[in-house]
């Protein structure tokens, strides 16, 4: 764990927020950005204060923390939000929401390593032009990089860097590592149906090819989603929070939806955004009895319960005849840890 994610634990176990924090050490909320993303070290004179605010030994913030190993830091990976946009972070990915005023909306998919991340993938809707414009690349049969979509401005900007610029202005609403085999998965006999769907779900998948663009990013509070099928336009970029409990999983309100699928007019296929939205605190204690008892309407109540279950692997009813799985050793580009 490096230094930073010490200050961040510190900062959201009393709830607070980075320009609180900040404002209580004599400093602003861009600062304490930095020292979350370890992008800056705190200087000794604020890491002893923050040791006597917290009641925090010093020794616990400074020793066993790989921030200062030679080795190299670990990427912070991260859901930073501001009022018009919120992305999410890996050492891999970077997937961005963002708006434009109350006239248009989009999503960025951004592939790399570390703090060098390309735009692979990108989408805009426009409510007043009644428009929903896509590009994206992907490997050919050959191995040659090949790019598709339906407008020409948005495929000259792929290839082009991500501005980080913009994570400095953001929150970080929840910090996480990516599990490179540390933390090994547990089975349903040994930790449950509730700990297995967190430790199972958590990670990404990709899948470019010309008929399909597709990534799946789900950390321990929130799941995104990012595709793209030009064969019938079918376009879905969401953001949601969706908490497993001890029945299946419970959905706490999607706040980003672009959708476009072939022109239909059906609910499901609007668009919106509410980057004010929290999910409520009130997760740990859900009342597994009153949602048992009601009735089984999926995509109403936005609960999906275990439908059948094996040691290595959990399903879940989805909406009318869909099935949810989940597997232990099911393969994923990468694997997170919350811890």
């Amino acid at each position: 764990m490096t230094l930073g994610n010490k200050i961040q634990e510190l900062r959201m176990s009393r709830g607070m927020s980075q320009e609180q924090f900040g404002e209580m050490f004599d400093t602003t909320r861009q600062t304490v950005s930095k020292w979350e993303l370890d992008q800056a070290i705190p200087d000794i004179r604020k890491i002893v204060a923050i040791s006597r605010v917290f009641c925090v030994p010093t020794d616990d913030l400074l020793l066993n923390v790989s921030t200062f190993e030679n080795d190299g830091v670990p990427f912070s990976c991260g859901i930073y939000r501001s009022g018009s946009f919120e992305i999410v972070e890996t050492e891999k990915l970077a997937l961005e929401y963002y708006s434009k005023g109350k006239h248009a909306m989009g999503a960025k998919a951004y592939y790399g390593n570390g703090d060098s991340k390309e735009l692979i993938a990108i989408c805009e809707q426009d409510f007043e032009k009644n428009t929903v414009l896509y590009a994206f690349g992907y490997d050919d049969e050959d191995g040659t990089m090949k790019k598709a979509g339906n407008s020409g401005d948005f495929m000259a900007l792929l290839g082009t860097k991500q501005d980080r610029s913009k994570l400095e202005k953001a929150e970080c609403l929840e910090s996480f590592l990516v599990n490179h085999g540390e933390y090994p998965l547990h089975t349903v006999k040994e930790t449950g149906i509730r700990k297995c769907l967190e430790e199972w779900r958590l990670g990404s998948t990709v899948f470019a090819m010309k008929d399909c663009f597709l990534i799946s990013l789900f950390t321990k509070k929130a799941e995104y989603i990012f595709m793209i099928k030009p064969k019938n336009t079918n376009i879905y970029c969401g953001c949601s929070y969706n908490i497993p409990f001890d029945l299946g999983i419970r959905s706490y309100g999607q706040y980003f939806r672009l959708r476009n699928f072939d022109g239909s007019t059906e609910g499901w296929n609007n668009s919106f955004f509410n980057f004010d939205y929290s999910m409520p605190s009130e997760i740990e204690g859900i009342d597994c009895t009153k949602f048992a008892g009601e009735t089984q309407n999926a995509c109403g109540l936005h609960t999906w319960f275990v439908k059948r279950y094996k040691d290595d692997e959990i399903v879940l009813a989805g909406c009318g005849d869909d099935e949810y799985i989940y597997r232990k050793n099911e393969g994923k580009f990468e694997r997170y840890s919350c811890r």
